[in-house]
């Protein structure tokens, strides 16, 4: 896969920082003046820090009962390998795929029905478009636009899809939650990050790391 492009990756997390940068600039502008910025970011606000160490323990939690129930099936040999590579694309997607799907994609102000059946549809979206039970394959010399689509199907690859799956509705939660009354982000980047990083730990571990 693309991640596995040290030009992927190392692009992907540059565009991921450079728009971090601009994000952070809206959030340091609420937090000196009380107001937004005109044009701001989504959920460039300040968070409690309580919310975001819950969050990060949650994420945690949620990778430890996945590689449990992986190991539990005896599935674990299954997963895929990653290069080095990757972990630099899966830092910069910790913001990028926040801002996306936790930021824009959400139903709001057309009440609690509209909001829960928004969160349900793009976790479901944001879960699909994992590469789990698809892969596409560029051939050695060929163009992006030349590869090929397959299915995938695998217990293994299930259980991935739905850990991302019940991940998209912590990082909501978190968005949403009481605790949360501006709306931040951080506390959704934050438990992303850390998952992120915990499943090339996990990866790393288990020698499906590719030094």
């Amino acid at each position: 896969m693309f991640q596995d492009s040290p030009v992927f990756s190392v692009a992907s997390l540059a565009v991921a920082v450079w728009l971090f940068y601009m994000w952070l600039g809206d959030c340091r502008h609420y937090c000196r003046t009380g107001s937004e910025r005109r044009g701001a970011f989504e959920g460039a606000y300040p968070a409690p820090a309580g919310l975001v160490a819950v969050g990060v323990v949650c994420a945690l939690a949620l990778l430890f009962v996945n590689s449990a129930a992986e190991r539990f099936l005896g599935v674990t040999c299954d997963q895929t390998k990653v290069a080095p590579w990757a972990l630099l694309s899966w830092i910069g997607a910790a913001f990028v795929e926040e801002l996306i799907f936790r930021g824009y994609l959400v139903v709001r102000g057309r009440g609690k029905l509209a909001l829960a059946a928004s969160i349900l549809f793009f976790s479901f979206v944001f879960a699909a478009g994992h590469p789990f039970l698809w892969n596409y394959e560029v051939s050695e010399g060929g163009s992006i636009f030349s590869g090929k689509w397959s299915f995938t199907p695998s217990v293994q690859a299930l259980i991935n899809t739905l850990a991302i799956f019940e991940c998209s509705l912590l990082f909501y939660a978190l968005r949403f939650a009481p605790q949360n009354k501006t709306r931040s982000l951080i506390p959704c980047i934050c438990a992303h990050a850390a998952y992120n990083c915990g499943v090339f730990a996990v990866k790393a571990f288990q020698g499906f790391v590719e030094w």
